[in-house]
């Protein structure tokens, strides 16, 4: 299992349902995350805040000017613990891969089972990871 800064999550999730978070706030707290990302931090600001606009991964890229970002988008919605049911629509078989996590195997290992690439198992393996320890996302099956 990741290890998840529980602090920072409980800040986000606040921050979440605070209607007068300001921007500074929004910035401290995804600071205090240490994500790794070619997004800036003003862009993980949008990121969050379009996400609670219900706003698509592919609408949030092309606001920040290009829609190639949009992998890097995703990547940085579900680092922030925003995710949305899709999410869940893995490209393999959801049962297997959790079964392959609880054995113990490596990002590489399961990659190699599911031809897929290590960052893509590593943003699934977060997903079922923030499931686990926050529960459902707050947006519905039809919100995006």
């Amino acid at each position: 299992m990741l290890e998840i800064d529980d602090e920072a999550i409980e800040r986000m999730i606040t921050l979440s349902s605070n209607e007068k978070a300001t921007d500074q706030m929004i910035k401290d707290t995804i600071k205090s995350l240490n994500i790794k990302t070619t997004l800036t931090l003003d862009e993980m600001v949008t990121v969050f805040k379009s996400y609670h606009q219900n706003c698509s991964d592919s609408v949030v890229a092309v606001s920040l000017g290009d829609r190639k970002k949009m992998r890097n988008v995703e990547r940085v919605r579900i680092k922030l613990g925003l995710f949305r049911w899709r999410d869940f629509e893995m490209p393999f078989d959801i049962n297997e891969f959790v079964h392959a996590i609880d054995a113990g195997k490596t990002d590489a290992e399961i990659a190699a089972m599911f031809g897929a690439g290590k960052s893509t198992v590593r943003t699934y393996r977060q997903l079922i990871d923030w499931h686990e320890a926050y529960g459902a996302p707050d947006i519905p099956v039809n919100g995006e």
